[in-house]
């Protein structure tokens, strides 16, 4: 069975269809056709009144589309047409009702554009925004984004906060990204024509190092490079050391495939101090400082974003921190391991 982010990828990818040929839909559609499809993918269950309520008026005289309560958490729900530009006066009809059903957050959304106010942040309305996502984003990251936004068990379990958190430090990864790329790439080319070095990777490489740029932005530039477009894949699961991490599998011909080390993914926090793992220790180094690996236990990180691989035996190595085959070590939900799809067509 599909987890909910992939139910959820698959659900974004039929509204983007959908929406070429039915721009601007009104409030009823966005409903039907959007919203309740997603809160449904997610694994929300929607014809349970008690869980996502509908048009429901408290005591205050107060009233949102939906209420949302499941667990220890909740939400207000507010909807407007696609044509609708968000602003104040929605933000407020969102939150007022969401402090009066006692939770500090709403979202308010037009199909395309999805708002997450949190009561807490002070001043106007529209400070009180903690984060904003739209439909016509770069690539797949909307889809991640509001996976892990609408996440049924982190919102049971009450930790909608750190979600939250996690989001923020995607997107604000992928400014930095942007800006690396539009400003590192014209240097990279620079030593590449100067030196007549043969591929754009090995310039990244030799520009790091000249001390033209960092480690860091060498490695985003190569990473940027490389990585192929792929729209689906096949999930896979890995537990050593305590730890489980999953990760779909993009196969690729002629390559390793792609292997992204899904969010929510534990790792080992265990070191290994031998001189052939020091780009390892740099990486993982670094992804411990940027909130990448969240240390959750004395032996445990949790990956708070998805990463990408371009081996199966580099993405458990981040997991058990030692050599292991990744072909051997990541298996499918029937237990068939990696090797079974090598040789498998791209999705």
């Amino acid at each position: 069975m599909p987890s909910a982010p992939d139910r959820i990828r698959e659900a974004v990818t039929h509204i983007q269809d959908w929406l070429t040929h039915t721009p601007n839909p009104g409030e009823a559609v966005v409903r039907q056709a959007i919203v309740l499809r997603l809160l449904h993918a997610a694994g929300f269950d929607i014809w349970n009144p008690s869980e996502v309520v509908p048009e429901e008026t408290n005591a205050t005289g107060n009233r949102a589309d939906f209420l949302i309560r499941t667990g220890h958490g909740a939400f207000a729900l507010e909807l407007k047409g696609m044509n609708v530009t968000l602003g104040a006066a929605h933000y407020q009809q969102a939150a007022t009702y969401a402090v009066n059903e006692g939770t500090r957050w709403a979202i308010v959304t037009n199909g395309r554009v999805w708002v997450i106010l949190d009561e807490h942040l002070p001043g106007r309305w529209e400070d009180r925004v903690a984060l904003k996502l739209e439909l016509g984003q770069e690539g797949h990251t909307f889809a991640g984004d509001l996976a892990a936004l609408l996440d049924v068990d982190t919102w049971r379990a009450g930790r909608f906060p750190d979600a939250l958190h996690g989001i923020r430090q995607r997107q604000q990864q992928r400014l930095d990204e942007a800006r690396i790329r539009r400003e590192k790439t014209p240097v990279v080319e620079q030593v590449r024509q100067h030196f007549g070095i043969a591929t754009f990777e090995l310039a990244a490489q030799a520009a790091a190092e000249m001390n033209r740029i960092t480690e860091t932005e060498r490695d985003v530039l190569i990473g940027h490079a490389a990585a192929p477009s792929v729209t689906g894949g096949i999930p896979m699961t890995f537990t050593a050391l305590g730890c489980t991490a999953r990760v779909l599998y993009f196969p690729e011909p002629g390559t390793k495939g792609l292997w992204r080390l899904l969010a929510g993914s534990q790792v080992s926090t265990r070191l290994r101090e031998d001189p052939g793992w020091k780009n390892f220790n740099t990486r993982r180094a670094a992804w411990v400082q940027d909130g990448t690996l969240k240390q959750i236990s004395d032996t445990q990180y949790e990956l708070t974003r998805d990463c990408e691989f371009t081996s199966p035996s580099d993405a458990a190595c981040m997991v058990c921190v030692r050599p292991v085959s990744g072909w051997d070590a990541w298996k499918d939900d029937q237990g068939r391991t990696a090797q079974h799809y090598r040789a498998a067509p791209t999705p």
